[in-house]
């Protein structure tokens, strides 16, 4: 069956996840919390007719993320999860004979889907693993066929927070498309919205699966100026969000108050967990603006058993440009998060 499959296709690794619901899970990026109980109530009163078809323009959903992020309904698209935006992106932007200019280590799905759609990647490394090389992003940027740039701020796995005003400059000198991905402004509390109305170049991707606590419902939307977002919406399939998705992301909406108590909760717990990795020896941990750590020990490879061993799953990201293996590690509940730190401080030990 291999010689019916596209080349682009054929190289392609099938991205990995671990579902072991046994283990306290610290590898995903999610927000541990449960949905606000008023929340919960209230969807679950909810009459959808799922024998229907969603609104396929999601109207009063953007109406209430039009509210939220200060911008126009016509300037938002939602989609099924931040996948599919980035597919539709690179199906709008790129494709044969178009590149993609991208900042590593970074979200992977960014280079999985630009193969998906014949569109060829240029890696321009963070420098030290952790800044913006503006300098050079800018340079590669400079050919005709460079059509696109993804910057992911705060960035998955570093949790680097890039300053606006590199990014800007990307957004103004490169001429080309500058895609903000902010799956995780809601914990570094800035964002690039209130700079779209200045550029039609820019698009910045949000998502529900991370401050929201939807990552099993995928819902997420891009924003940008209406113009850009009617080129983009040409490739959106007509029901791409289905309509309990719609009415979740309405409802967390109504209730971002207990939302944001729940954002300062995890904030206040990845600080803790940070001191305390901090306090051991042997190891580095890099600073981050998100609600996940990168830490490297000594042979990270063993350190991810040991956690496993004791029930804790992590994120081996294995081989990092310029920063080696690493290991991240998200914030859970504050008792599990006290288990991990007793663990850590263990295995250190153990160590020695």
């Amino acid at each position: 069956m291999e010689k019916f499959v596209r080349a682009g296709v054929r190289q392609l690794v099938p991205y990995q996840t671990k579902h072991m619901p046994e283990c306290i899970k610290l590898d995903a990026n999610e927000n541990p919390f449960p949905w606000p109980a008023e929340m919960q109530e209230a969807l679950f009163k909810q009459k959808l007719a799922f024998n229907r078809y969603p609104d396929g323009m999601g109207q009063e959903l953007k109406a209430r993320i039009g509210k939220y992020t200060e911008t126009s309904p016509e300037g938002i698209l939602i989609g099924n999860g931040s996948d599919e935006l980035i597919q539709l992106l690179l199906l709008t932007f790129g494709g044969l004979g178009k590149s993609l200019v991208v900042h590593p280590p970074t979200f992977s799905m960014y280079e999985i889907y630009a193969r998906l759609t014949e569109t060829t990647v240029v890696q321009v490394p963070l420098l030290n693993g952790l800044d913006l090389d503006t300098k050079q992003m800018l340079k590669v940027a400079q050919v005709p066929e460079a059509h696109l740039m993804i910057i992911c701020n705060p960035n998955n796995p570093t949790g680097s927070l890039f300053p606006k005003e590199e990014i800007l400059r990307l957004v103004r000198e490169s001429g080309k498309i500058v895609i903000v991905d902010e799956a995780y402004a809601e914990f570094s509390e800035e964002t690039l919205i209130p700079e779209i109305k200045n550029f039609p170049n820019l698009v910045i991707m949000r998502t529900f699966s991370k401050a929201f606590g939807m990552a099993g419902l995928r819902l997420g939307y891009l924003l940008g100026q209406p113009k850009t977002i009617a080129l983009i919406n040409k490739v959106r399939p007509p029901f791409n969000v289905n309509s309990f998705s719609q009415r979740a992301g309405i409802l967390a909406l109504d209730y971002l108050s207990m939302y944001q108590e729940q954002i300062q909760q995890i904030k206040a717990e990845t600080q803790k967990l940070q001191e305390a990795l901090t306090m051991l020896p042997n190891l580095t941990v890099y600073p981050t603006r998100a609600n996940f750590i990168l830490f490297k020990p000594e042979d990270p490879d063993q350190w991810a058993s040991e956690l496993l061993k004791r029930g804790f799953l992590v994120r081996n990201m294995g081989m990092l440009p310029s920063l080696g293996k690493c290991l991240r590690i998200s914030a859970g509940l504050p008792e599990e998060n006290e288990s991990f730190i007793q663990a850590v401080r263990e295995i250190s030990n153990g160590m020695k």
